[in-house]
């Protein structure tokens, strides 16, 4: 079984953090049929990954999460700004299962967080 360390900013924003087994998106194709354009939607918080590389949305406390994406090999990489508070470069493994959406840190080493899809 794989352990999680929770990051500060899961902690700061709640965010659940999962083990799921589903179908892995490993394609831009796949990724924007399923995910782009969407509301991923967390208690409080939200986000929106768009069509032209950016990334927009809003935190639990009505703070803004703003920033760009764009995908490599087999991930989605993105690079976010939380409360005028970059956050690390990140590339992330993704994961779909019926109306969640997962993304797994870390070239899907580290933790993973589930989103509704709305």
């Amino acid at each position: 079984m794989k352990l999680f360390q929770l990051t500060p900013v899961a902690v700061l924003f709640g965010l659940a953090v999962t083990q799921v087994s589903a179908d892995e998106i490993d394609n831009k194709e796949k990724f924007s049929e399923l995910v782009v354009g969407k509301k991923l939607v967390q208690e409080n918080t939200w986000v929106r990954i768009l069509k032209d590389g950016v990334v927009e949305g809003q935190g639990p406390k009505a703070g803004d999460i703003s920033g760009s994406w764009e995908w490599k090999g087999k991930y989605y990489c993105r690079d976010l700004v939380i409360d005028d508070v970059p956050l690390p470069h990140d590339c992330q493994a993704v994961s779909i299962e019926g109306d969640t959406v997962t993304f797994t840190h870390k070239d899907g080493s580290g933790i993973s967080v589930s989103w509704k899809i709305e």
